[in-house]
């Protein structure tokens, strides 16, 4: 019986006797010379875009070069790069880098949700409260502390510092993905 050999990169298809295929239970009677038939192996880097979008899956084959790896995009999300596990929260290879591993993988986004600073301006006034960080489409208490300023009343929240009246009063819910400075 003929044995199945074994190559770095490369499937055994058959042995060959000239353009004769010469299986494992063939019989060999007398010198003969067979020869290994081999195809190059190809592999599969699968992407996972963990909820983003934009990177498709590719094939390919030994000693070939997969490239650079591809960064998908997230609402509300900053890339990282990817990882071997699906619940990954560092990335082992990072956006725009290159995967070299000649073998079937899947590759997992690894993403961190945005943040968003709320900051304060007593404008003019003094005890304004510390800033608050607002997590992606979550909503945000606004801080109950109001600031003073001789002679005035405090009225609330507004994103212009020229602002006469509130925008937002003090304990209010801010529910905007983005980062804001609000004027006394």
């Amino acid at each position: 019986t003929l044995c199945t050999p074994i190559r770095d990169g490369y499937s055994f298809v058959a042995w060959k006797d000239g353009s004769t295929t010469v299986t494992a239970n063939t019989t060999v009677t007398g010198n003969r010379t067979v020869t290994a038939e081999w195809s190059t192996a190809t592999y599969t880097l699968t992407y996972n875009n963990n909820g983003g979008s934009g990177c498709t899956s590719k094939t390919g084959t030994y000693n070939s070069t997969w490239g650079t790896l591809c960064t998908p995009t997230r609402s509300g999300y900053t890339f990282l790069g990817w990882a071997t596990s699906n619940v990954a929260i560092t990335a082992e290879y990072l956006a725009g880098g290159t995967y070299s591993e000649e073998r079937n993988v899947t590759l997992y986004a690894v993403w961190k949700i945005n943040t968003y600073t709320i900051k304060y301006n007593a404008n003019g006034g003094s005890g304004a409260p510390g800033s608050q960080t607002k997590w992606k489409d979550q909503t945000l208490k606004l801080s109950t502390t109001k600031p003073t300023r001789t002679g005035h009343s405090f009225l609330g929240w507004s994103t212009s510092s020229s602002a006469t009246s509130a925008t937002y009063i003090a304990g209010a819910n801010y529910t905007a993905n983005s980062a804001v400075t609000l004027y006394a």
